[in-house]
């Protein structure tokens, strides 16, 4: 079988090594940096006090995108490099995740964009990508709109335009750069947490680490640490310097998930409220993803963002004004989910006008942080950031292998694992390779070995859940999956896109789980209850 994350290796690495580069934090920053590192021959720790893309990693708008509203805001190289990336992750390092969506977006009298600065913002827009003329934006007039989306509001309606993007499911992205910085030999861990960092001359030399799961420490000793731990980078900089200020400014976004029957759009469209602000309606087969909010977060640890009725209540405002036939209350919500973003620090600026650039500080100890900037440009930001750690740490550079190198999931299997490829993919359910396929690319046999091997594995996890049993026991053995809400909720993203089906499978998931891990009755009935527990809490009734 192909190399696998083996958690007690890199455990025992951490104990026993020492290592260029720790990364801590293993959202797509850090996973992204990990990944560059270690291709460039660096020895690599990656550590998270969480699961791989426990935190905004796995709670974005799932766009991979240049973000079209910061063209007016003149944040026009952020909008470049960010389409660029896009269409690099299109195209050639991870088509089998990033997936073209057009969206529908209407215009009206006296809420943001007027009919000619639209037309002149996508065109610059298009032209950024350097987009074939097939995928370039069509200007609509307003007849044109309401025929392309019926449900949308007439009132002060003038025009609009189709346009395409790109979207991705975020935690899997996350996962194959964690999984590639582990296939070129970086330590990789979740659960394990930092607590101290120990100096040398004024320096960080070795920082005490928690195994969250077996309650061990252990010292990780590097020549250089990086803090790419997302809403915790001001923790992890305290521990460093207790004096230092809080260098980001942390803003809550919602996003709400209807059943497509509630909310039956033809379209993705992209909305706008009385303010101008976005928020994008994404229709995902059977359910529609609605959002995103952008509040300030003052609620404490960010480990307890939540949904909260008064964001439930934004959201529903603009749809029932651009979707006024389409009634919504907080009771048709089938599930949600909110992240925190980090963001410059800059307190006089509402929040969707702070901008989206990453934040890259060094202590005078070496800390190198980072914080922000957009999903889509994770893999831009990792080249930056592990050119000054080859420069602080005297090794040359040299070319960035990620420019061209695709994900995992979207190149050839290894010679030994690639043998019997076809036939396990024709063994099983045409339905369950399909979902193979989809969420694992090339890897997607790797899976059906274990179903082909045992039929009953092959089945959906509940009825129309995307998903089989192959998966759960692939999780657990190869990808780091320790709990129930690990592989619904990170590997498989099922509790966003089929949340009721997500529901229904948890006992399944558990029961796979605990023949996998061990586990006795009790612990099996309550990683279900927990998962169940989370899923209905994420429905905000008012």
């Amino acid at each position: 079988m192909a190399a696998t994350l083996n958690r007690e290796k890199s455990l025992a690495r951490f104990r026993d090594e020492e290592f260029d580069l720790a990364v801590v934090g293993a959202g797509i920053n850090g996973a992204a940096v990990a990944r560059d590192a270690s291709m460039r021959g660096l020895k690599v720790a990656l550590i998270d006090r969480g699961d791989f893309a426990g935190g905004t990693s796995s709670r974005s708008s799932k766009l991979i995108h240049g973000g079209f509203r910061y063209l007016p805001q003149g944040q026009f190289k952020l909008v470049y490099e960010a389409l660029r990336e896009r269409e690099r992750l299109r195209h050639r390092t991870a088509p089998h995740l990033v997936h073209p969506i057009q969206f529908l977006f209407p215009v009206y009298k006296r809420r943001g964009f007027n009919r000619f600065s639209m037309a002149m913002g996508l065109t610059l827009y298009d032209l950024f990508a350097r987009m074939a003329f097939k995928e370039w934006h069509s200007s609509l007039n307003a007849a044109e709109v309401r025929e392309t989306e019926p449900a949308l509001s007439r009132e002060g309606l003038t025009g609009g335009a189709m346009y395409f993007d790109a979207w991705a499911d975020d935690a899997r992205v996350t996962f194959e750069n964690v999984l590639d910085a582990d296939l070129h030999g970086a330590a990789v861990a979740n659960y394990a947490a930092v607590e101290s960092f120990s100096m040398a001359d004024g320096k960080i030399a070795s920082a005490k680490v928690r195994d969250l799961l077996g309650g061990a420490v252990c010292e990780v000793r590097a020549k250089r640490f990086l803090n790419a731990a997302g809403p915790w980078v001001d923790d992890i900089r305290q521990m460093d310097d207790p004096s230092s200020k809080p260098c980001v400014r942390l803003t809550k976004g919602v996003h709400l998930v209807f059943a497509r029957t509630v909310l039956p759009v033809r379209e993705s469209i992209v909305l706008a409220d009385d303010h101008g602000r976005i928020v994008f309606v994404m229709p995902h087969d059977r359910y529609v993803l609605v959002g995103t909010t952008d509040t300030d977060f003052t609620g404490g640890d960010p480990a307890g963002v939540r949904t909260e009725i008064g964001d439930v209540e934004y959201l529903l405002a603009v749809l029932a004004e651009s979707l006024p036939g389409i009634k919504l209350t907080s009771a048709d919500v089938a599930t949600s989910f909110a992240g925190l973003r980090a963001l410059i620090r800059e307190e006089k600026e509402t929040p969707s006008s702070v901008p989206r650039e990453e934040v890259i500080l060094e202590s005078p100890s070496g800390l190198i942080t980072v914080a922000g900037g957009k999903f889509t440009t994770h893999r831009a930001i990792a080249q930056k950031l592990v050119d000054l750690v080859t420069k602080r740490i005297g090794r040359p550079s040299g070319v960035c292998p990620t420019l061209t190198t695709p994900l995992p999931g979207a190149r050839a299997l290894a010679d030994g694992d690639s043998s019997g490829s076809s036939a396990a993919m024709r063994s099983i359910p045409t339905t369950a390779a399909e979902i193979l396929k989809a969420r694992y690319g090339t890897r997607a046999p790797l899976v059906a070995r274990i179903a082909s091997r045992r039929p009953e594995l092959a089945e959906p996890l509940s009825r129309n859940c995307p998903a089989i049993g192959a998966e759960v026991v692939y999780a657990v053995a190869t990808e780091m999956a320790h709990s129930v809400g690990d592989f619904l909720i990170r590997r498989t993203s099922l509790s966003w896109r089929s949340p009721v089906e997500a529901e229904a499978a948890a006992a399944a998931v558990a029961r796979i789980m605990a023949a996998e891990l061990g586990w006795d009755r009790a612990r099996e009935t309550a990683e279900a209850a927990s998962f169940t527990h989370e899923q209905q809490s994420r429905r905000v009734v008012a």
